[in-house]
């Protein structure tokens, strides 16, 4: 079973498992009927819970015995998922956690390790995908950029490990169709500074774009400015704060265990970033 199966993340693991596994009994786990029609149609099984009600969540895992257990940044909330995995014999858990969970990364480091500790608790052997940042998170400010040949940033040299959603999804399909994983993984991309991406769009477009050093406030005037939502600049925002501090660990993130598990390279950074702009 695959969980948060509608999601981008969800969805492109039960693609991969479908191709890996096609004669498995597949399930995808969604909140409700109308999300689950279309992986129906596909051929997946459906089977219907919310992380907050733990009577769904052993209902729906009845009969599962390898889960794809895709995480929500909610604290407490994922414990049902374990406890409904316990109760039901559940053979073994792959696990979207983080990656470098001592450094701080925005809060969410508390709710992973919580988790990962009810995991372990639980007995159920497990594989985690401690995952690092999807490159999408900032495709707003990267497609800004291609359309407007404009690429403020104030992160100086501060690094970001980006991949493509699907490659960390592939990822995770490979775990729990294979099961020959050790128990933790570090997922990670290369590191890129902001300049470094700004580059990249130039490159990829064949034009020049103005990359240009600014400060915090400027930044936001700027891209407020133009065509992306408030949710988008926030990340913009986020994430250039994060790359600024530093003390994250990003500047060592090392792709090989990555590679490996996927059993190929990851997409280059500007292949990458075509796709999604």
């Amino acid at each position: 079973m695959v969980t948060g199966a509608t999601g981008g993340y969800g969805s492109n693991a039960l693609k991969y498992l479908k191709e890996f596994k096609p004669d498995a009994n597949i399930y995808a786990l969604v909140r409700n009927e109308e999300k689950g029609k279309q992986l129906a149609e596909q051929g997946f099984n459906i089977r219907v819970a919310d992380y907050n009600n733990l009577d769904s969540m052993v209902k729906a895992l009845e009969g599962i015995d390898r889960l794809l257990f895709v995480s929500i940044s909610i604290p407490n909330i994922q414990k049902n998922v374990v406890d409904a995995a316990k109760m039901n014999g559940i053979k073994y858990i792959a696990y979207t956690s983080l990656q470098g969970m001592e450094y701080s990364k925005f809060g969410l480091e508390i709710n992973h390790r919580q988790t990962e500790e009810l995991i372990k608790g639980s007995g159920i052997p497990y594989t985690f995908l401690r995952n690092n940042w999807y490159l999408e998170i900032i495709a707003p400010l990267l497609s800004v950029a291609a359309k407007t040949k404009e690429f403020p940033y104030y992160s100086r040299e501060g690094k970001v490990a980006w991949a493509l959603k699907r490659e960390y999804a592939e990822a995770g399909a490979r775990v729990i169709a294979d099961g020959g994983f050790e128990p933790i993984l570090e997922l990670t991309g290369e590191p890129y500074n902001f300049k470094e991406l700004g580059s990249a769009i130039a490159d990829i477009t064949g034009q020049s774009i103005n990359i240009h050093e600014t400060d915090r406030k400027t930044f936001v005037n700027i891209i407020s400015k133009e065509d992306i939502t408030e949710l988008g600049l926030m990340l913009a925002t986020s994430y250039q704060d994060y790359a600024l501090k530093g003390n994250n660990g990003e500047d060592k993130a090392n792709p090989s265990t990555f590679e490996r598990v996927l059993g190929h390279p990851l997409t280059p950074l500007k292949e990458a970033i075509k796709e999604l702009i």
